[in-house]
This record gives structure tokens, C-alpha cells and sequence, in this order.
């Protein structure tokens, strides 16, 4: 099994900014209640689309995110993703207010100037959930090392 951030592994690139969202919306549902991920973690999770310089996509990909986030289905818990600060974002039809509610009702406490500590909460998935969803493929760089 190659490690993760190995030259031997790379994630796998959605097709489209249909698939894109689709994966983000996976990813999101598999963190686990009282457990959260910041936009940026789960784009660099998402490959860089070929039409896109890897470089730019490392720019935007926390904002894609945001912009899948904004419209996800009612069964992703969207609370659970909070900016790289550690802090809740609006969403549409929603406020920080909300989102900070429903994650304290999964037991997350919040710090002063209501933000979290991360290095305690944060979530990834695993290497094994990321190689079934084909986000990891052997053989090729890591997103880290493009």
C-alpha cells in the first residue's frame, strides 16, 4: 500500500463541475457528527480538472467547494464544514447562527470569538474510502507534490 502524499498516488479528476459537487457532497457526508472539515481540506481531496492548471485550481478549490456547499441536498450536514479559520460561514437561507447551533447539538465547542479548534475536530476520510471512490489512483504524483 503506497502512503498517503507518496509520488506513487493521485487522486482521480472529476469529469465535470457536476461531478465535482458530487463528490464534495460524499465527502461531506461521511464526516462524522461532532466532527467537521474546512472547504479547503475537502478541494484538495477533489483532483484539478485536465482544463484547469493545477496551480489556479489550488487557488479556487476552497471557494468551489463553497459554491457546491451553497447548494447541496438537504441530506448533506452542511454545518459540518467551516472555513480554514475555524470559524462558520453564512449560507444561503441560513446564518452562522444556525450552523453553530446544530454543531453544538452534536457536542462541538466552540472557543472564544466562537471559533473551533481544529487540530481537535477536524476529519479526513480514510486512505481505504478514498481509493473505493476512485480518488486515489496508484502509480501517478500526489496533489501535493503537483
Amino acid at each position: 500500500m503506497t502512503p498517503p502524499g507518496s509520488s506513487q498516488a493521485r487522486l482521480a479528476e472529476p469529469a465535470d463541475r457536476q461531478a465535482f459537487n458530487e463528490l464534495v457532497f460524499d465527502i461531506v457526508r461521511t464526516i462524522p457528527s461532532g466532527r467537521v472539515m474546512t472547504y479547503g481540506a475537502i478541494g484538495a481531496l477533489i483532483p484539478a480538472p485536465k482544463s484547469l492548471d493545477p496551480l489556479a485550481y489550488r487557488r479556487v478549490r476552497a471557494r468551489w467547494v463553497g459554491y457546491a456547499m451553497a447548494a447541496c441536498p438537504e441530506d448533506v450536514p452542511w454545518q459540518r464544514v467551516v472555513n480554514a479559520k475555524g470559524q462558520v460561514s453564512p449560507r444561503p437561507g441560513h446564518g452562522p447562527p444556525v450552523q453553530k447551533v446544530l454543531l453544538e447539538e452534536e457536542g462541538v465547542v466552540f472557543g472564544r470569538g466562537d471559533k473551533l479548534y481544529l487540530a481537535a475536530l477536524a476529519w479526513s476520510p480514510s486512505r481505504t474510502w478514498l481509493k473505493r471512490r476512485g480518488l486515489i489512483v496508484e502509480g501517478h504524483a500526489s496533489p501535493s507534490q503537483v
